[in-house]
């Protein structure tokens, strides 16, 4: 586990698409889809547009690697119990200054009918945890996805490959000498508190989870990111 600061990172949140220049947002207290550069969650278009969903007023940062073991044996003649890797297990918990309902909604709901993939009356509890679906490979249109569909199958528009599931979090170190990006893959938002004071700053935490190995990536310039797209067969 690490532990940093909001003044030693930047964070960044995207869509895991490259598809369209449009990415979610909150309106009058409903999810909907609005233009990259009017959007909380862009898509990763190009590099431009992943710096435009830098998280602001973050607090602190909690980044989680473990792996889930399978315990096997003791066989017959051994004392020592095996082990075998399941899964990696990769949270990032985000720490921010609590100013709107923006995270409220993305995580709770209601997300608007005739962009959620499902019935209107599963849009009125459902908010954005899981990222976006296209409703067939060549189709460019988002919608909100409501986490039913095997991570492996939701593909980007145009790819028969490539997976579109869920968020990636971009973790930029604020170091004059490199700079490198911890780029966690393919998240799903898994939870959302909020702090109460009523003396201070009232603060949210976001945790977003993967089982899809992070990424470390070292930039050529400030900003760039790994924007390479995850293949359904690694899922």
């Amino acid at each position: 586990m690490a532990y940093f600061l909001g003044r030693d990172v930047d964070v960044f949140v995207t869509l895991e698409s490259k598809v369209v220049a449009s990415g979610i947002t909150v309106g009058t207290d409903i999810v909907e889809f609005a233009g990259n550069n009017a959007c909380t969650i862009p898509s990763m278009t190009n590099n431009a547009t992943v710096a435009s969903g830098a998280v602001t007023d973050v607090t602190g940062v909690d980044l989680s690697i473990g792996v889930s073991d399978e315990d096997v044996g003791p066989f017959f003649g051994q004392i020592t119990t095996h082990k075998v890797e399941l899964k990696k297990e990769t949270t990032v918990s985000l720490t921010r200054k609590k100013s709107d309902n923006t995270w409220d909604v993305i995580f709770n709901g209601p997300s608007t009918a005739g962009e959620f993939n499902g019935s209107a009356v599963d849009a009125t509890r459902q908010g954005a945890r899981f990222g976006v679906d296209f409703l067939g490979t060549t189709s460019s249109k988002f919608y909100v996805s409501p986490g039913t569909t095997n991570p492996k199958n939701l593909l980007e528009s145009g790819s028969t490959t490539l997976s579109c599931y869920g968020y990636r979090i971009h973790v930029r170190l604020k170091d004059d000498t490199s700079g490198e990006v911890f780029t966690v893959r393919n998240c799903s938002l898994n939870g959302h508190t909020v702090s109460l004071n009523a003396d201070g700053t009232t603060e949210e935490t976001l945790e977003f989870g993967t089982s899809m190995t992070p990424i470390v990536f070292t930039p050529t310039d400030e900003d760039t990111f790994y924007t390479t797209l995850t293949s359904g067969a690694q899922m």
